[in-house]
């Protein structure tokens, strides 16, 4: 009878430890799940009993903490009570992630190097972010290889890949960048619009002017008014600045005002007939209507009439600024203003009001002969 409580005793303590481990594993689902709050309150409750299990504990009231500073003195006592234990091991990636953010690469390169464990793949893409900024690009490329090689569709592979073409830019290894980023477009799921930007960026910079040109135009018309539209819209209109016969229309959301039959644009000249003589030439341009150099630079609101060109718009209102004063440089009239749409502001630079169609078309070969693109807008 004292042998079968003695076994009974056995399976009860066997029963008790193994929902305590239970406990442990719910926690680490709990937490990765998202639901915070119930692994806060199973955290209380675990008992630990040997280091791996401190570990675990000492981690996750880390990852808990909603003040940084507190989350990495726990995290770097983790590491420091615990190193050998997976937890501990993750203490020191995770702290490493604190100091790198905060820009102390010193110390997040310091942790990095303390991780041996081999399951712990994500080391190599946070070494090669801290020899990045490091400006050691030998080291970023390889650290980054290394964890493209042993987690080819892990969780920071794009970034990985992002972090391997930047490098070899600054290098200065354009064509190895543009060979990096076309492994970018293999993975399943990946930032398209950020992908050809930099890809864009790569060409330009390879002196490949119509690729850099393509790559931006895909990126641009996936969603002209994200970020990384307005980065590309101040790329483009650089590499205009350098070849001012870039074809640029695309940049435009509204379309050409359609000239009426009787003054249609000439085929081979592209200018309204009536500004073309017999001769297919086109004569002097007449004076336009003097200007009023009064008129405010930045217009409170977007026009509501008149005939305008529109001559850019931009993601930093002193480049919208500066063009309009070039303009009114050239005798024409010439204003910008602020259009928020989307959440998203940018700056519409406008030449005009014109009184009549054929002012504005006089005026649109001015702004070409000075190789400044536009298009005839009505309000």
């Amino acid at each position: 009878m004292r042998r079968l409580s003695l076994i009974l005793l056995l399976f009860a303590s066997l029963s008790l430890f193994a929902q305590g481990r239970k406990d442990f594993s719910n926690l680490e689902t709990l937490y990765r799940t998202g639901k915070t709050s119930e692994a806060e309150s199973l955290l209380g409750t675990l008992k630990p009993s040997k280091d791996e299990e401190r570990a675990l504990v000492q981690y996750y009231t880390a990852l808990l903490k909603k003040n940084q500073a507190e989350a990495l003195t726990l995290l770097n006592a983790c590491a420091n009570a615990y190193p050998q234990t997976p937890h501990g091991q993750l203490a020191m990636l995770e702290a490493a992630k604190f100091y790198i953010l905060d820009r102390d690469m010193q110390k997040a390169q310091a942790l990095l190097r303390r991780i041996n464990s081999a399951d712990i793949v994500e080391r190599f893409y946070w070494s090669a972010v801290v020899f990045y900024w490091l400006d050691d690009f030998a080291s970023a490329i390889a650290n980054a290889e290394n964890y493209m090689r042993l987690s080819p569709n892990g969780k920071e592979a794009e970034n990985a890949l992002h972090l391997i073409s930047d490098a070899y830019i600054g290098q200065r290894k354009y064509q190895s960048a543009v060979s990096s980023l076309s492994k970018v477009s293999r993975l399943k799921d990946y930032d398209k619009q950020y992908y050809f930007y930099k890809l864009g960026l790569a060409h330009e910079l390879n002196q490949n002017a119509r690729e850099a040109l393509n790559a931006y135009r895909e990126g641009y018309e996936l969603d002209k008014y994200s970020q990384n539209a307005f980065n590309i819209e101040e790329h483009l209109f650089a590499m205009r600045s350098r070849a001012p016969s870039l074809d640029l229309s695309f940049l435009y959301p509204y379309s050409p005002l359609e000239i009426k039959p009787e003054v249609a644009a000439d085929s081979t000249k592209g200018l309204p007939q009536s500004l073309v003589d017999s001769h297919g030439t086109v004569p002097p341009i007449p004076d336009l209507p003097p200007i009023d150099q009064n008129q405010a630079i930045k217009l409170p609101a977007k026009p509501t009439q008149g005939f305008f060109l529109q001559a850019g718009r931009f993601s930093v209102e002193g480049n919208a600024e500066r063009l309009s004063r070039g303009i009114r440089e050239m005798k024409l009239p010439a204003s910008y203003y602020e259009d928020k749409s989307q959440a998203q502001t940018t700056w519409v630079v406008l030449a005009g009001p014109f009184q009549t169609s054929e002012d504005t078309d006089r005026a649109r070969i001015r702004l070409t002969n000075s190789e400044i693109n536009s298009f005839i807008v009505q309000y």
